[in-house]
């Protein structure tokens, strides 16, 4: 199964039925900030719910090339997820999204994991396009992108409804051709 090695204390891998307490523990603890923008902690499923059927199903979508959503370890420990959202295999293209623990913040692991799986999705998948979007007020979310050399293509009003608001969000892409992921 998926696995990718970051550095020596970051890890990507799919997540496994055993990883659902700890997942379901993390979305609790972080809810009010992840809740900002990010409609599954508004009502957090429980960890048997992911075990049963949330984790099954990610594991499904890989298999069936339609996804990679991933847990993010930070020396070993669960600490978020990244993934790689509506592959198009056709159109050669998919969309990244991420969050992190807030104890974990601030330490470059969502850069490192971002640029780790930009990689993967250009070299290993064939990929020539990756998007990202972001909720314009979540300027720590954009601020990856950004560093990370993405394209801003532009904003879609009232794109995201969470926690009883709309947001606008903010579309980033990265093409193949310039990607640098060796920064």
């Amino acid at each position: 199964m998926f696995t990718c090695k970051v550095n020596e204390h970051i890890t990507i891998r799919l997540l496994e039925p055993k990883d659902a307490e700890r997942l379901a523990e993390l979305i609790i603890q972080n809810q009010q900030r992840l809740g900002q923008w990010l409609f599954f902690a508004e009502n957090p499923s429980s960890a048997e719910t992911y075990r049963e059927t949330i984790i099954p199903d990610w594991r499904r979508e890989y298999a069936d090339l339609n996804s990679i959503e991933a847990g993010l370890l930070f020396d070993g420990s669960l600490c978020g997820m990244i993934g790689l959202h509506n592959l198009d295999q056709v159109n050669r293209k998919g969309e990244i999204g991420y969050w992190i623990a807030k104890e974990y913040e601030g330490k470059g692991i969502v850069t490192a994991a971002c640029r780790t799986l930009i990689t993967y999705a250009f070299e290993e998948l064939g990929l020539n396009r990756v998007a990202l979007c972001a909720a314009v007020g979540n300027q720590k979310s954009r601020a990856v992108p950004e560093r990370l050399g993405f394209q801003e293509e532009g904003k879609a009003r009232d794109g995201l409804f969470v926690n009883g608001r709309y947001h606008d969000l903010v579309y980033y892409s990265l093409l193949k051709r310039e990607w640098k992921g060796s920064k």
